[in-house]
């Protein structure tokens, strides 16, 4: 892929949108899709068919729709837009099947997306904002600040996109596993990110399964709240890294707002009104998560509970002063939660060559360009 000219950056400003006042095609439901059919007095079949192209065709324009009329492109291209984005980098992994993307939106700035393989399918990693103001201590992220919330539109073309990129590849494994935990704290544009998990899963949509698709949060306690009454199917993950308040505020700072005893509780209430199983994300840093007395906290504070814990070995971030424990202190770590009774996975190390981890291809890139 091939860079293309950078456009000037918008001011920091959290919800400012990319110019234009059309909807984005990418970003909008069938029924508003019918909507804008039924404008234009246009049969009610075409809404299917302009939904078929944006979402399971990939195409790049309105002109691409080759079964609509030259007039009916015309006319739509008038009421709504399709600006797809704009890759910009992708870097493969040598150790594993692990590719980033970098895409630029349209006023310039810049996101990433994480593909990682596996042996039946393929999940794909997906970011939900400009930067993040989370300011977690050892992710990448937040090292410059939050700029904006994407758009529903461009949070669904990052799927489109490598949807595209896949099977051009000629990778015969579709993309059905959903992880909405890339640049950006997704409850934090709750809007934005409930309407385009619901396009990806739609049949019109993308189709993906909705027990297939993660939403992922730091620990926004009131959005868990919300995110319990709306009923949905989708996969809830909470990035705990701690389980006392001294070590995760020191990591998470927004542990000072909603302390572990107002989190774990928003986290059972959801659990309760929606019996589903939260995932506990454990980022394992050195000398810091990774103590004896580290593994009988956690145990004490997730053994009564209905849950999965994940533990992650750090992917160390240039100028941060973290690192990740050798694998004799991760094995031990998780022999101690085991022998406590939790469940647990240990993440395997990918795309550690590339700067897989959060931001990191990002931020490479604003200060080469900067």
């Amino acid at each position: 892929m091939t860079a293309q000219k950078t456009r000037q950056k918008p001011k920091n400003q959290a919800d400012r949108k990319p110019e234009g006042r059309k909807p984005e095609l990418r970003g909008l439901t069938l029924p508003e899709i019918s909507r804008i059919v039924d404008e234009m007095n246009e049969p009610a079949y075409r809404a299917g068919q302009i939904a078929s192209w944006v979402y399971k065709k990939a195409a790049g324009s309105v002109d691409e729709m080759t079964n609509l009329s030259k007039s009916l492109r015309t006319e739509l291209a008038d009421r709504a837009s399709l600006n797809p984005l704009t890759p910009v980098r992708r870097s493969k992994s040598r150790h594993g099947p692990t590719t980033k993307y970098l895409f630029e939106l349209q006023d310039g700035q810049k996101v990433e997306t994480v593909l990682i393989g596996g042996s039946r399918r393929n999940t794909l990693c997906i970011s939900t904002q400009v930067g993040c103001a989370i300011g977690c201590r050892f992710c990448a992220s937040g090292l410059e600040g939050l700029v904006r919330n994407m758009t529903s539109a461009e949070i669904v073309d990052q799927v489109v996109q490598v949807k595209q990129q896949v099977m051009l590849a000629g990778d015969d494994r579709p993309i059905n596993n959903i992880v909405v935990m890339g640049m950006g704290e997704p409850l934090a544009n709750y809007r934005q990110v409930l309407r385009a998990v619901r396009i990806i899963n739609a049949d019109w949509g993308l189709g993906i399964g909705a027990r297939k698709i993660t939403l992922s949060t730091s620990g926004l306690v009131p959005k868990i709240y919300q995110l319990a009454e709306e009923k949905i199917q989708f996969e809830l993950s909470v990035s705990l890294h701690a389980a006392d308040d001294r070590t995760r505020t020191s990591i998470v700072p927004l542990n000072r707002r909603f302390p572990l005893k107002q989190l774990m509780k928003a986290c059972r209430h959801y659990t309760g009104t929606t019996d589903r199983i939260i995932t506990y994300e454990y980022v394992l840093l050195k000398g810091v998560n990774d103590r004896f007395q580290d593994a009988e906290n956690l145990v004490k504070l997730l053994k009564k509970d209905k849950c999965k814990l994940n533990l992650i070995p750090y992917n160390q971030v240039q100028g941060l002063p973290y690192e990740t424990p050798d694998e004799h202190r991760r094995t031990a770590f998780a022999d101690a939660l085991r022998a406590g009774g939790l469940q647990l996975t240990i993440r395997r190390e990918r795309g550690r060559d590339i700067d897989a981890a959060c931001g990191q291809l990002r931020l490479a890139e604003s200060r080469r360009s900067g």
